[in-house]
């Protein structure tokens, strides 16, 4: 099926909103994919100590756009008084992160920019960021709106449209009006901000229930956005959670961007719609480290392959093979699992670096699991793992990577998941 464009024009208004909801509570599931990748970079990245060893070297000048990497940052919620947590920092600590961003001399760049570049129409520097809020909490306009307009840093606000009431911690629309005004970009977070959770029990009653949260949760919000704030055309997927489904939905609202919550720096062979972005925790001062560390085996392809070394490699013959190259950019991607002795078929997944966990096909007559991916890979290695049990319920896991051959890069308008 040949994917739709991904630029389109602006929705016709949308039915009058219905009533907002104060914001649900702390997510109960796993933030998908957030801490699995990204461990041990530099010495810059360890825990604890101050932030040291700045670059020195000039990043003022554009450079080819192959040249460029983009960390992308993610925070909550800020107060000097609460209890930190994941989701709350310290006010105090954001300046200091902001600060180091100044004296590093790293490039601080809008989401208009970071499109540009990524759709090859604008060069930037070598070391970039992109400043990233979620959700619409009060704490950001009082707290770390200051900062941010002080250092003169755009930034993106994703907001879920449920959580703009201006009660309790929440912000009003006046608020957000305002940051407009010193550098903010609007970008969604889905109407309702379901967890994991929600989207599965959905996606299990079916294609067209799955469908339908769709376009209530990524298009719904995309309408009702853009009727407060003006165009828009970023999204972020709450709790990290991404399917193939949802990535190929996307573009259909209007959407040409989407982020996750996967570590990793940006290069421009990056999945517009799978963007990494590092979720910078308030009791974590590791996280921002990691994302500073501009050092080459930083990219969010090679942090990725670091996961490569948690479990063991298959015993049983995979493709594409370990470390391998291949041509095709949509390689089918199998497993002869059936030599396992005493598997238990039912219980084999596969998760696939970039996309999660993904439908996977067994044929338990042949012995086999396979995935073919909906979309193209652009960054190598993609990293695949299985997990299976025996009939006696012991859990195992295998997991390798592969390479795809790097080929001339299609436009991104111009994309074609069939050609």
């Amino acid at each position: 099926m040949r994917r739709m464009l991904y630029m389109i024009g602006l929705a016709v208004a949308w039915s009058a909103w219905g009533q907002y909801f104060e914001p649900p509570p702390m997510n109960p599931d796993p933030v998908e994919g957030a801490a699995e990748v990204g461990r041990g970079e530099s010495a810059v990245a360890q825990r604890g100590g101050a932030i040291v060893d700045l670059p020195d070297a000039d990043n003022t000048q554009p450079v080819a756009r192959e040249k460029t990497r983009v960390a992308v940052l993610g925070y909550h919620n800020f107060s000097n008084t609460k209890p930190v947590t994941e989701m709350l920092m310290r006010t105090s600590e954001f300046r200091q992160q902001m600060d180091y961003i100044h004296k590093a001399g790293l490039r601080v760049i809008s989401m208009k920019e970071f499109l540009d570049w990524r759709l090859g129409t604008l060069q930037l520097p070598a070391r970039c960021v992109l400043i990233t809020l979620d959700d619409g909490w009060r704490s950001v306009y009082t707290d770390a709106f200051p900062i941010l307009k002080e250092y003169g840093y755009p930034f993106t606000l994703f907001l879920y449209t449920k959580y703009l009431t201006g009660r309790g911690d929440s912000m009003t629309p006046a608020m957000i009006r305002e940051m407009q005004q010193y550098g903010a970009t609007i970008g969604s977070h889905s109407t309702s901000h379901y967890y994991p959770s929600t989207w599965k029990k959905e996606q299990a009653l079916g294609e067209q229930a799955f469908a339908d949260l769709m376009d209530a949760e990524m298009g719904g919000s995309f309408k009702r956005l853009g009727e407060l704030f003006g165009p828009i055309n970023a999204y972020c997927y709450p709790g990290g959670y991404v399917t193939p489904e949802m990535v190929e939905r996307l573009p259909s609202y209007g959407y040409v961007a989407a982020f996750t919550v996967i570590p990793g720096k940006v290069d421009v062979h990056e999945d517009a719609m799978q963007v990494h972005r590092y979720m910078v925790f308030g009791n974590d001062g590791s996280i921002f480290r990691r994302a500073m560390d501009f050092s080459p085996r930083a990219s969010g392809s090679q942090q990725m392959a670091k996961k490569q070394g948690k479990s063991p490699v298959p015993p049983f013959p995979v493709y594409p093979a370990p470390d391998a190259e291949v041509d095709e950019s949509l390689p089918i991607i199998s497993a002869q699992v059936g030599a396992v002795q005493d598997i238990d078929l039912t219980s084999v997944e596969m998760e696939v670096g970039g996309f999660g966990r993904v439908p996977s096909k067994v044929d338990s007559a042949a012995g086999t699991v396979q995935w073919v991916p909906p979309l193209r890979f652009y960054q190598s290695p993609v990293v695949v793992r299985l997990n299976w049990k025996n009939t006696d319920g012991t859990p195992h896991k295998a997991t390798w990577c592969f390479n795809v051959k790097r080929t001339k890069e299609i436009p991104y308008e111009e994309y074609d998941e069939n050609s």
